[in-house]
């Protein structure tokens, strides 16, 4: 059915208005209530077709191929760019995952890691490969050099979901988070403020209570720990260091040394904190 048709089976002009168009849809709704014996597939056709002329300006009977391929993006733009997005998304994910397994079946066949430290936040930046990671390694191997191994992932975490690859970046970091298991977390002060009271961090004077006087009390961060009924020095503040010797990172942004609860070498943790301080 094309266009003049679909005026001519409505009983219609072809300059009616939409609401002379509504109105005699329904007449032909209120008639075949009436008389059920009355069809309205063709009556419904035509004002569909005209619906579809007036809202989209076309009734794309005779577009090409490419022509009908751009009304679909344009009228399911916003579902294409959601789809676009979760792909996206599940890649970066699934990449994620697959790389922290490969990594952890190379690790298995080393010794066994003095420290395992997490670097998470804004001060750093994207694109950061096993490349630093290394950098970063050797310089704590050079302020330890009692020790063997160092292992340490680099995680930028974006606080703007502005474009896709803030997105991605975020559920990048948020995945890390979730499987690495690092003796020492090193965050900015936005992250480690989310993450405060979660029960992550241990109470650095449970491991030394000497903490509270060996360091100055402006690098202090204190929270409530989950079960803990008062504050608790969980954290300390890191003035610039030389672990990121040539990395480019963000020294604006503040630093902040945390130990995970759990951790399998908090002793060792906390001298590389003490060490940094």
């Amino acid at each position: 059915m094309n266009l003049q048709e679909a005026y001519r089976c409505l009983d219609l002009s072809e300059n009616a208005t939409d609401e002379e168009i509504e109105k005699q849809y329904m007449r032909w709704i209120r008639k075949q209530k009436a008389d059920p014996s009355i069809s309205l597939d063709d009556k419904t056709e035509a004002y569909t077709r005209i619906r579809n002329h007036r809202d989209y300006g076309s009734t794309h009977e005779n577009d090409t191929m490419k022509e009908k391929v751009s009304h679909f993006f344009y009228y399911y733009k916003i579902h294409t760019v959601a789809a676009v997005i979760g792909l996206g998304v599940l890649f970066t994910v699934g990449s994620t995952i697959y790389s922290h397994y490969q990594e952890r079946k190379e690790l298995a066949t080393l010794p066994d890691a003095n420290v395992e430290i997490m670097f998470y936040g804004s001060f750093l930046h994207p694109g950061l490969n096993e490349e630093a990671e290394e950098v970063v390694e050797e310089s704590v191997l050079a302020l330890m050099p009692e020790w063997n191994r160092v292992d340490a992932t680099l995680t930028y975490h974006s606080v703007d979901t502005e474009n896709l690859l803030d997105v991605g970046a975020q559920q990048r970091s948020t995945v890390l988070l979730a499987t690495e298991r690092p003796d020492l977390y090193i965050f900015d002060e936005a992250s480690f403020q989310t993450f405060v009271g979660s029960g992550m961090f241990e109470p650095l004077d449970e491991i030394d209570d000497q903490v509270n006087k060996d360091v100055y009390a402006s690098s202090h961060v204190y929270g409530v720990e989950e079960g803990e009924a008062e504050e608790r020095l969980v954290g300390l503040k890191l003035d610039y260091h030389s672990l990121y010797n040539t990395i480019d990172i963000n020294e604006d942004v503040t630093q902040i040394a945390a130990i995970r609860k759990d951790a399998a070498n908090k002793e060792n943790a906390l001298q590389l904190i003490l060490t940094l301080q």
